[in-house]
């Protein structure tokens, strides 16, 4: 049965790719696949082969938000700065999401709804049509439910009233990854599904073919940061301390640095520096990943069994970074680690197998994760729908 499904995203660049995981079973099954998301997705809907209409805007990219968030971050730490952007900020913005969501939906109903876990304005909207919801978990559901009783449930609950809808309520959700991986105390509504990548990202480009023996290092802290002032300085000091780290040891790096490339010319040539790689075709070659602890690279990087040393930066990211080293798949080290931890933290890692056997077997834990079954998700959530509104 092919299903009109209706897949929903918020303006992070990396967002689209961390919903491959529903995007690729969806297309694969044959459904009639529409991405709702702000126009900064437009070109990667295109790529994937899914219909695409403008929902929201690209707010994050706004420089006023980003000093904002910024500030908070480099003045007060993670936790204020996940309050703010999480608690009130994606709360703010759920309103015009929800208003253009609900204007498509009613032209066009979905049979399912499939919307980030943050995406706060799909959510409502798919509430107020009385539409099957599954959240899509982006590796932000950590960090929306901790806030959710303290921040986040309030401040959405006079957007809520608006519509005539009752407390806002955190829906079922599909995530990429062993539940217990991510969260300390699993949420009950959450439940583990089988990863997928698009395949345009598991081609490498040409110029990667090498025919050295010296182990590769590759190295990528992200989007996000390159794009908010403060966390740029302190993002590209952490990238050139890497980078002096790498050359006292033997070993091939690639740097994918983003708009930052420029600024990180390498005059030795066993460090290549690039804007963008296909990250999930790479990691197959390498024999250790330095990230900034996304949920999607750390993925990446499971599948593809490299070990990590995670230098998470805000966000979930830290608490990504902590709970792989406990599983013993890399270590940890902050953002602001001299280049002489670095060094150290990579010739251990590089040098002990039980870093690779550790991965390896977590690769194998998320190989044998069920295929995402979408129809048997659109029932489930009618067939609960029905049961709310039984007297």
């Amino acid at each position: 049965m092919a299903l009109r499904i209706a897949i929903t995203a918020e303006p992070v660049p990396s967002h689209v790719s961390a919903l491959d995981y529903v995007i690729c079973p969806a297309v694969e099954e044959g459904h009639h696949v529409a991405l709702h998301a702000p126009p900064m997705f437009r070109a990667e809907a295109r790529r994937r082969g899914v219909e695409f209409h403008r929902a929201g805007t690209n707010w994050t990219c706004d420089p006023v938000v980003q000093q904002a968030a910024s500030e908070i971050w480099k003045g007060l730490g993670n936790a204020p700065f996940n309050r703010h952007v999480f608690g009130h900020r994606w709360p703010e913005q759920a309103e015009g999401k929800a208003r253009d969501l609900l204007t498509a939906w009613t032209r066009a109903r979905p049979d399912l709804v499939v919307a980030e876990c943050s995406d706060l304005g799909a959510h409502l909207a798919a509430k107020v049509l009385g539409l099957p919801l599954l959240a899509a978990d982006n590796g932000l559901g950590p960090v929306i439910l901790d806030l959710w009783d303290t921040d986040v449930a309030p401040a959405l609950v006079p957007l809520h009233k608006q519509y005539d809808q009752g407390p806002p309520a955190f829906p079922p959700m599909v995530t990429p990854a062993p539940v217990p991986w991510f969260y300390p105390a699993p949420p009950p509504s959450a439940h583990a599904v089988r990863r997928s990548v698009a395949k345009f990202r598991t081609a490498l480009p040409g110029w990667q073919d090498r025919s050295s023996s010296r182990p590769l290092v590759y190295v990528s802290l992200g989007t996000l940061t390159t794009a908010m002032t403060d966390l740029r300085t302190l993002v590209e000091g952490a990238y050139r301390e890497i980078m002096a780290a790498l050359l006292a040891i033997d070993c091939d790096a690639i740097v994918s640095a983003g708009n930052l490339a420029a600024h990180l010319r390498s005059a030795d040539p066993r460090i290549k520096v690039v804007e963008h790689v296909p990250q999930p075709a790479l990691l197959r070659h390498a024999d250790l990943f330095v990230t900034h602890g996304g949920r999607a690279s750390l993925l990446d990087a499971v599948q593809g069994a490299t070990p990590v040393l995670a230098m998470g930066v805000l966000a979930d990211q830290p608490d990504n970074a902590a709970a792989f080293a406990r599983r013993g798949l890399g270590c940890a080290l902050e953002l602001t680690a001299t280049r002489g931890d670095i060094a150290h933290a990579v010739t251990d890692i590089l040098g002990t197998p039980r870093y690779g056997a550790a991965v390896r077997a977590a690769r194998a834990e998320l190989s044998r994760l069920p295929a995402l079954d979408l129809v048997a998700q659109r029932d489930a959530l009618s067939a609960l729908q029905a049961e709310t509104r039984t007297p």
